[in-house]
């Protein structure tokens, strides 16, 4: 058989070709980086970093305040050829109540109470059991952050953890403490969250159910409980705080009761309050709604005034 050699010359015309046609291709393509896609990513970047009430009323505005204000705008456009303006002002004004209200009005009642009261206003009841009994165990207020470090991972891995693990986070939570930025804090706790992760995994076997993103705890000698990682940090800190500030460093089994009593109480009182006063607010929206309608009907109103023309014998 004879063999010819191969004709390498063609192999890389084709090539460059082919490459010409691809660079030709990118060429003519559209460039969508640049001011639109960026302002929708800075947008949304925007919406995610403003926490759940900027999410929620994003969220609301796209799904049913613009889409029902604009349905009640076009109610009844076929049959009078106008627009329904008394029905879009009374969706715009339901819907641009209600969701904010629903949302933010809990979230004002907080913060008040944050500010008049302590930040162990936003401190769940469970956890302030469970920090006033690591407490009891600790002896000293100064000595609390380091106790429940140590029981968390414990409660968390399963075992005793080693004390360079527990010197960690303790760290992260003493930089966590100092800082003064919010943006500062929020840095700090996501390294510390990674931080937390990596104990669990070193030192666990199994990761079977594991929650890396939640933080179990000690509520008394009997009871085990959990809830998200970096929210137990700020419900460390903010018992400390508050603790220091009704008590400074005396620590005893009445003060630590009557700390406890106090914030359990005052927490039910916030909750309550959030309930009470966004309900009354609720309430107070049907009545809003109608009177900027004109105190009728907008949408029904349609189908009376085509069935009184009909009743008179227009059509």
């Amino acid at each position: 058989m004879k063999l010819s050699s191969v004709n390498t010359a063609g192999v890389s015309g084709n090539s460059n070709i082919n490459n010409n046609k691809r660079n030709a291709q990118n060429d003519t393509q559209v460039n969508f980086k640049g001011g639109a896609v960026n302002g929708l990513i800075n947008f949304w970047q925007f919406i995610d970093n403003g926490g759940r009430a900027l999410q929620f009323t994003a969220e609301d505005m796209t799904g049913t305040n613009l889409p029902r204000s604009g349905k009640g705008l076009f109610n009844g456009r076929k049959r009078t050829g106008k627009f329904n303006w008394k029905s879009f002002w009374q969706e715009f004004t339901r819907e641009f109540l209600t969701g904010p209200t629903m949302c933010v009005v809990p979230v004002l009642v907080l913060n008040t109470a944050i500010k008049l009261a302590g930040k162990t206003a936003d401190t769940h009841i469970e956890n302030i059991k469970n920090l006033s009994y690591l407490l009891e165990k600790a002896g000293k207020i100064d000595s609390l952050r380091e106790e429940a470090v140590k029981d968390m991972l414990k409660q968390s891995i399963g075992n005793e953890a080693k004390q360079k693990d527990i010197d960690s986070i303790k760290e992260g939570i003493d930089n966590y403490t100092k800082a003064a930025k919010k943006k500062d804090k929020k840095n700090i706790l996501s390294d510390l969250q990674k931080t937390f992760e990596s104990i669990i995994k070193k030192n666990k076997d199994n990761y079977k159910n594991v929650n890396f993103l939640s933080a179990k705890y000690s509520i008394d000698k009997d009871t085990i409980g959990a809830t998200n990682f970096k929210n137990y940090i700020e419900y460390i800190e903010a018992y400390i705080q508050d603790y220091t500030k009704q008590f400074g460093s005396n620590v005893t089994a009445d003060n630590i009761k009557s700390f406890k009593n106090s914030w359990i109480g005052k927490r039910l009182f916030t909750i309550g309050g959030m309930i009470f006063i966004t309900g009354m607010l609720m309430f107070q929206i049907p009545k809003i709604y109608t009177k900027v309608s004109g105190k009728v009907n907008p949408n029904a109103s349609v189908i009376y005034d085509e069935a009184k023309k009909r009743n008179e014998g227009g059509k």
